[in-house]
Protein backbone atom coordinates (compact mmCIF):
# COMPACT_ATOMS: atom_id res chain seq x y z
CA UNK A 1 0.00 0.00 0.00
CA UNK A 2 1.06 3.66 -0.41
CA UNK A 3 2.34 5.31 2.09
CA UNK A 4 2.37 9.21 1.76
CA UNK A 5 4.46 10.61 4.03
CA UNK A 6 2.26 13.01 5.61
CA UNK A 7 5.33 15.41 7.69
CA UNK A 8 6.81 15.41 4.31
CA UNK A 9 3.46 16.68 2.83
CA UNK A 10 2.24 19.31 5.38
CA UNK A 11 6.23 21.03 4.97
CA UNK A 12 5.12 21.88 1.36
CA UNK A 13 1.31 22.46 1.73
CA UNK A 14 -1.34 23.58 4.09
CA UNK A 15 -4.13 24.27 1.47
CA UNK A 16 -5.95 21.74 -1.02
CA UNK A 17 -4.40 21.99 -4.18
CA UNK A 18 -7.89 21.81 -5.94
CA UNK A 19 -9.72 24.20 -4.15
CA UNK A 20 -7.66 26.18 -2.25
CA UNK A 21 -8.91 25.61 1.46
CA UNK A 22 -6.93 24.66 4.39
CA UNK A 23 -5.88 20.86 4.10
CA UNK A 24 -3.40 18.72 5.73
CA UNK A 25 -2.52 17.04 2.14
CA UNK A 26 -2.27 18.45 -1.17
CA UNK A 27 -5.98 17.04 -1.66
CA UNK A 28 -8.81 17.07 0.68
CA UNK A 29 -11.64 14.97 1.61
CA UNK A 30 -13.73 17.49 -0.49
CA UNK A 31 -12.41 17.32 -3.41
CA UNK A 32 -10.83 13.81 -3.83
CA UNK A 33 -14.34 12.20 -4.81
CA UNK A 34 -14.10 14.83 -7.45
CA UNK A 35 -11.45 13.46 -8.90
CA UNK A 36 -12.81 10.00 -9.25
CA UNK A 37 -14.70 9.45 -12.69
CA UNK A 38 -14.82 5.67 -12.94
CA UNK A 39 -17.41 3.16 -10.92
CA UNK A 40 -15.41 1.21 -8.45
CA UNK A 41 -17.75 -1.61 -8.78
CA UNK A 42 -16.10 -2.63 -12.16
CA UNK A 43 -12.19 -2.11 -11.60
CA UNK A 44 -11.81 -3.36 -15.09
CA UNK A 45 -12.51 -0.59 -17.58
CA UNK A 46 -11.82 -2.62 -20.34
CA UNK A 47 -15.40 -3.89 -19.76
CA UNK A 48 -16.68 -0.92 -20.70
CA UNK A 49 -17.48 -1.14 -25.13
CA UNK A 50 -16.77 2.39 -25.14
CA UNK A 51 -13.39 2.39 -23.15
CA UNK A 52 -12.28 -0.27 -25.14
CA UNK A 53 -12.58 0.97 -28.18
CA UNK A 54 -10.34 4.15 -27.15
CA UNK A 55 -7.31 2.15 -26.24
CA UNK A 56 -5.58 -0.57 -28.21
CA UNK A 57 -4.36 -2.61 -25.09
CA UNK A 58 -4.21 -6.38 -26.86
CA UNK A 59 -2.10 -7.94 -24.78
CA UNK A 60 -3.61 -6.22 -21.57
CA UNK A 61 -5.93 -7.90 -19.43
CA UNK A 62 -7.11 -5.42 -17.44
CA UNK A 63 -7.11 -1.56 -17.07
CA UNK A 64 -7.73 0.87 -14.02
CA UNK A 65 -7.62 4.09 -14.11
CA UNK A 66 -8.10 7.25 -11.70
CA UNK A 67 -10.30 9.37 -14.38
CA UNK A 68 -10.43 11.20 -17.52
CA UNK A 69 -7.35 13.64 -18.62
CA UNK A 70 -8.75 17.23 -17.09
CA UNK A 71 -8.72 19.82 -14.84
CA UNK A 72 -7.15 19.50 -12.20
CA UNK A 73 -5.26 16.30 -12.54
CA UNK A 74 -3.94 17.67 -16.03
CA UNK A 75 -2.27 20.52 -14.44
CA UNK A 76 -0.64 18.31 -11.63
CA UNK A 77 0.45 15.59 -13.98
CA UNK A 78 1.84 18.77 -16.21
CA UNK A 79 3.17 19.90 -13.17
CA UNK A 80 5.42 16.94 -12.05
CA UNK A 81 6.54 16.01 -15.73
CA UNK A 82 8.32 19.48 -17.09
CA UNK A 83 8.57 21.21 -13.45
CA UNK A 84 8.93 18.64 -11.03
CA UNK A 85 6.81 19.92 -8.61
CA UNK A 86 6.53 18.51 -5.37
CA UNK A 87 3.39 19.51 -4.33
CA UNK A 88 1.30 18.14 -7.43
CA UNK A 89 3.21 14.98 -6.79
CA UNK A 90 1.85 14.30 -3.57
CA UNK A 91 -1.31 14.93 -5.06
CA UNK A 92 -1.17 12.52 -7.49
CA UNK A 93 0.47 9.83 -5.46
CA UNK A 94 -2.85 10.28 -3.26
CA UNK A 95 -4.85 9.46 -6.44
CA UNK A 96 -2.47 6.36 -6.72
CA UNK A 97 -3.11 5.24 -3.28
CA UNK A 98 -7.05 5.38 -3.72
CA UNK A 99 -6.79 3.49 -6.81
CA UNK A 100 -4.95 1.11 -5.37
CA UNK A 101 -7.16 0.65 -2.50
CA UNK A 102 -10.13 0.37 -4.27
CA UNK A 103 -8.02 -2.21 -7.58
CA UNK A 104 -7.00 -4.40 -3.83
CA UNK A 105 -10.96 -4.38 -3.04
CA UNK A 106 -12.78 -5.24 -6.15
CA UNK A 107 -10.26 -7.47 -8.42
CA UNK A 108 -9.48 -11.37 -7.93
CA UNK A 109 -6.08 -10.49 -9.37
CA UNK A 110 -3.50 -11.78 -6.92
CA UNK A 111 -0.37 -9.13 -8.33
CA UNK A 112 3.09 -10.58 -8.54
CA UNK A 113 5.23 -8.11 -9.76
CA UNK A 114 3.90 -4.04 -9.85
CA UNK A 115 6.44 -1.78 -12.11
CA UNK A 116 6.05 1.31 -14.04
CA UNK A 117 6.81 2.03 -17.49
CA UNK A 118 10.78 3.21 -18.05
CA UNK A 119 11.86 5.91 -20.07
CA UNK A 120 15.03 5.31 -21.51
CA UNK A 121 18.16 5.83 -20.54
CA UNK A 122 18.70 9.03 -22.72
CA UNK A 123 15.54 10.96 -21.78
CA UNK A 124 16.29 9.73 -18.12
CA UNK A 125 19.56 11.71 -17.92
CA UNK A 126 17.47 14.40 -20.26
CA UNK A 127 14.89 14.88 -17.30
CA UNK A 128 16.37 13.84 -14.22
CA UNK A 129 13.59 11.85 -13.10
CA UNK A 130 10.91 9.26 -13.87
CA UNK A 131 7.91 10.94 -13.51
CA UNK A 132 5.84 7.53 -13.28
CA UNK A 133 7.71 6.26 -11.00
CA UNK A 134 7.50 9.56 -8.12
CA UNK A 135 3.46 9.21 -8.37
CA UNK A 136 4.02 5.33 -7.63
CA UNK A 137 6.82 5.02 -5.72
CA UNK A 138 4.77 3.94 -2.19
CA UNK A 139 3.69 0.88 -4.07
CA UNK A 140 6.41 -2.16 -3.51
CA UNK A 141 7.79 -2.02 -6.91
CA UNK A 142 10.31 -3.60 -8.87
CA UNK A 143 12.09 -1.78 -11.10
CA UNK A 144 14.14 -3.82 -12.99
CA UNK A 145 11.36 -5.92 -14.81
CA UNK A 146 11.32 -3.60 -18.32
CA UNK A 147 13.49 -1.89 -20.21
CA UNK A 148 13.39 0.53 -22.82
CA UNK A 149 15.68 -0.77 -26.10
CA UNK A 150 15.61 2.30 -28.51
CA UNK A 151 14.86 6.10 -27.88
CA UNK A 152 11.65 6.21 -29.70
CA UNK A 153 10.33 9.66 -31.51
CA UNK A 154 7.41 11.55 -29.31
CA UNK A 155 4.15 10.21 -29.31
CA UNK A 156 2.50 13.06 -28.95
CA UNK A 157 3.64 14.07 -32.47
CA UNK A 158 2.54 10.48 -34.87
CA UNK A 159 -0.91 9.43 -35.44
CA UNK A 160 -2.37 6.37 -34.04
CA UNK A 161 -1.07 4.16 -36.80
CA UNK A 162 2.36 5.20 -36.41
CA UNK A 163 2.54 5.31 -32.64
CA UNK A 164 2.13 1.07 -33.16
CA UNK A 165 5.32 1.41 -34.95
CA UNK A 166 7.21 3.68 -33.41
CA UNK A 167 7.25 1.35 -30.02
CA UNK A 168 7.10 -1.99 -32.12
CA UNK A 169 10.79 -4.08 -30.15
CA UNK A 170 10.78 -0.82 -27.32
CA UNK A 171 10.29 -3.10 -24.46
CA UNK A 172 12.15 -6.17 -23.25
CA UNK A 173 12.18 -7.98 -20.06
CA UNK A 174 15.34 -8.17 -17.67
CA UNK A 175 13.81 -10.24 -15.24
CA UNK A 176 11.73 -13.71 -15.32
CA UNK A 177 8.65 -12.96 -15.30
CA UNK A 178 7.21 -16.35 -16.96
CA UNK A 179 3.72 -17.84 -14.95
CA UNK A 180 3.46 -14.28 -13.04
CA UNK A 181 0.74 -11.53 -12.90
CA UNK A 182 1.92 -7.91 -13.91
CA UNK A 183 0.75 -4.60 -13.14
CA UNK A 184 1.88 -1.74 -15.16
CA UNK A 185 2.07 1.45 -14.14
CA UNK A 186 1.43 5.03 -15.89
CA UNK A 187 0.83 8.26 -15.75
CA UNK A 188 -1.25 8.72 -18.54
CA UNK A 189 -2.66 6.30 -21.41
CA UNK A 190 -3.62 7.75 -24.81
CA UNK A 191 -3.75 5.19 -27.78
CA UNK A 192 -2.58 2.39 -25.24
CA UNK A 193 0.54 1.70 -27.81
CA UNK A 194 3.40 2.43 -25.31
CA UNK A 195 1.59 0.44 -22.31
CA UNK A 196 0.72 -2.24 -25.01
CA UNK A 197 4.12 -2.45 -26.42
CA UNK A 198 5.25 -3.14 -22.83
CA UNK A 199 2.77 -5.86 -22.20
CA UNK A 200 3.47 -7.86 -25.37
CA UNK A 201 7.63 -8.04 -23.89
CA UNK A 202 5.73 -9.73 -20.95
CA UNK A 203 3.71 -11.98 -22.89
CA UNK A 204 6.53 -12.98 -24.87
CA UNK A 205 8.35 -14.06 -22.11
CA UNK A 206 5.32 -15.99 -20.37
CA UNK A 207 3.50 -13.57 -18.36
CA UNK A 208 0.25 -14.98 -17.07
CA UNK A 209 -1.36 -12.23 -17.00
CA UNK A 210 -0.32 -8.01 -17.44
CA UNK A 211 -2.93 -5.77 -16.06
CA UNK A 212 -2.45 -1.90 -16.93
CA UNK A 213 -3.13 0.89 -14.14
CA UNK A 214 -3.05 4.82 -15.12
CA UNK A 215 -3.82 7.88 -13.20
CA UNK A 216 -5.51 9.30 -16.45
CA UNK A 217 -7.46 8.46 -19.99
CA UNK A 218 -6.95 10.65 -22.87
CA UNK A 219 -9.25 10.32 -25.73
CA UNK A 220 -7.27 10.44 -28.68
CA UNK A 221 -8.06 12.94 -31.31
CA UNK A 222 -6.10 12.57 -34.52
Amino acid sequence: MLQLNRRFTSAITQTCTSCGQRAPDPVCKYCLPTCLDFDDKEINLLSYPNIKRLVSLDHCDGLSAVSWYRPPISHWLQGIKFHHNKVHQCALSILAHTLWQRFQKASPLCVDVACCLPLHRFRFIQRGYNQVEQIWQGLPLQPTVLIRNKKTQAQSTLSKARRKVNLRGAFSTVTPVEGKNILLLEDVITTGATMDAAAKACKQQGAKSVWAMSICLTPFEG
